[in-house]
């Protein structure tokens, strides 16, 4: 039974959605402000444009226009619900869906303004375009970075969320992951165990409902068979409760579920992970300009830790090794030597802490390290010299994991499509648990990011992995 709407306004104050929707949408009104503005201090402050006295009634003219493009823009996200509460909104603040709407936005602004032949300037437009986005990127950084992620991870602002599945082994492994992974925003509030959708079950599925506090249910993988699927998730959005599905472990296998419809029938097609050529020069590009921007405003640390190594243990300064980059391509791979010299002759004297024949060596206590390395592995400032590796483009910013080739020789069918990119400095692997991540959780976070990648979320993980380093949990 529907909620009436005294009892939706209430559960919606409480549960500090308006808190969470005015966090995100307060950014973007200030944003496009401040776009605006931009576009006006352009037109008309006479570096571009030569300004004249008698611009005075085009001055008037900008800003009419100016401030309606504002309000439509603004009535635009909210028309198109980028607003709309969901779980999204509380993790990765809906910031693809905002960029989206904004391109359409403007898009239909041009060509309306081309078709009735209106005299601005669209060069004004396609600059609070750029500063638009480029403003809401910052301030919705960094209200999460402030203060929603941190609401988040003391659980202050979370989602109640009840797992459903066929066996009971399955709803310990989803939800042991989930609750390793507090930043997702998740409280897993019950676990089901659900052989068939019956009558029966269902009593004891609308006990739990009543009496525990419940947004989300998560169907997992053998769900879908149960003849009476379809039904039980309309009956979960008759309770107001979103429901999420996982069909299978698709996004491990280096593809992704597209839906396609055909006819009416419900079609998934495999998606292959890769990036297109038009984004990938985009990718470079960004990689060039980061990249040579951080190493020059980063020289004096550079240079410090240079000197620090120099002097605590003498050279080399650097440390190189052979990686596995993109299809399969071997490159020399550069860090700040963190060990003692002929460490890898000591290799056997020190125990891996995953396994002794696993392909990936890791000791938290390794006595191979110095103690200047110890400091550069926990900030992951030995990692600095790869953007050498970034400028050469054997690297990428952002990327999976580089592989080494015992690793890659161990690899299967599925491991291999990681290779398709090349390898980053920072990377999914980064901001989820680093040198704590087993292979294969590593791999299957690379080949989800393959089959996910976009601009934003290469920037989104860029932004994490501040994070991630000043923690400095899984260095080691």
């Amino acid at each position: 039974m529907r909620k009436s709407i005294t009892e939706f306004i209430r559960d919606f104050v409480k549960e500090k959605r308006v808190l969470i929707l005015l966090l995100i949408a307060l950014p973007d009104f200030i944003s496009i402000v401040l776009s605006a503005i931009t576009a006006y201090q352009y037109r008309f402050s006479g570096l571009v444009f030569p300004v004249k006295e008698s611009n005075t009634i085009a001055q008037i003219d900008y800003r009419f226009i100016l401030v309606f493009v504002v309000f439509a823009w603004v009535f635009t996200l909210v028309a198109s619900g980028t607003y709309h509460f969901n779980h999204a909104n509380l993790v990765v603040m809906n910031l693809r869906v905002a960029i989206k709407k904004s391109f359409t936005y403007f898009f239909i602004l041009g060509f309306l303004s081309f078709m009735f032949k209106a005299s601005f300037s669209r060069l004004v437009f396609l600059i609070m375009l750029i500063s638009g986005l480029f403003y809401l990127f910052i301030l919705r950084i960094t209200i999460y970075g402030l203060v929603l992620r941190p609401m988040v991870n003391r659980k202050i602002v979370t989602s109640f969320l009840m797992i459903i599945g066929r066996q009971k082994k399955d709803l310990e492994e989803h939800s042991d992951w989930l609750i390793s992974h507090r930043s997702l925003g998740f409280t897993i509030a019950s676990r089901l165990v659900c052989t068939e959708i019956s009558t029966t079950w269902l009593e004891e599925f609308d006990k739990l409902i009543r009496y525990k506090k419940i947004t989300e249910i998560l169907l997992l993988p053998g769900m879908e068979s149960d003849p009476n699927f379809s039904k039980f998730i309309h009956y979960c959005e008759d309770l107001d409760l979103h429901v999420n599905w996982i069909p299978l472990d698709s996004g491990n296998l280096g593809y992704w579920l597209i839906p396609s419809p055909q006819e009416g029938i419900p079609f998934l097609t495999f998606e292959k992970s890769g990036i297109s050529i038009p984004w990938r020069i985009v990718k470079r590009i960004f990689d060039l300009t980061f990249s040579i921007s951080l190493m020059v405003l980063l020289s004096p640390l550079f240079i410090g830790i240079c000197l620090a190594v120099l002097i605590t243990s003498g050279r080399p300064i650097f440390y190189s090794q052979r990686r596995v980059g993109r299809n399969g391509r071997t490159f020399k791979f550069y860090k700040f030597r963190t060990m003692i010299k002929d460490a890898e002759n000591k290799l056997e004297d020190v125990e891996n802490i995953h396994a002794d024949d696993h392909v990936i060596f890791k000791n938290r206590q390794d006595p191979r390290v110095t103690p200047v390395g110890r400091i550069l592995r926990k900030y992951s400032l030995d990692e600095l010299p790869q953007f050498l590796n970034v400028i050469n483009n054997s690297m990428s910013v952002v990327g999976p994991r580089p592989a080494l080739p015992r690793e890659v020789n161990a690899y299967n069918s599925i491991y291999e499509r990681r290779l398709k990119a090349k390898p980053g400095i920072t990377g999914p692997w980064q901001i989820s648990g680093r040198s704590d991540l087993d292979l294969q959780t590593s791999v299957a976070l690379d080949l989800n990011y393959l089959t996910n990648w976009s601009f934003t979320r290469d920037l989104w993980i860029i932004v994490s992995t501040i994070g991630a380093v000043l923690n400095g949990k899984g260095a080691y």
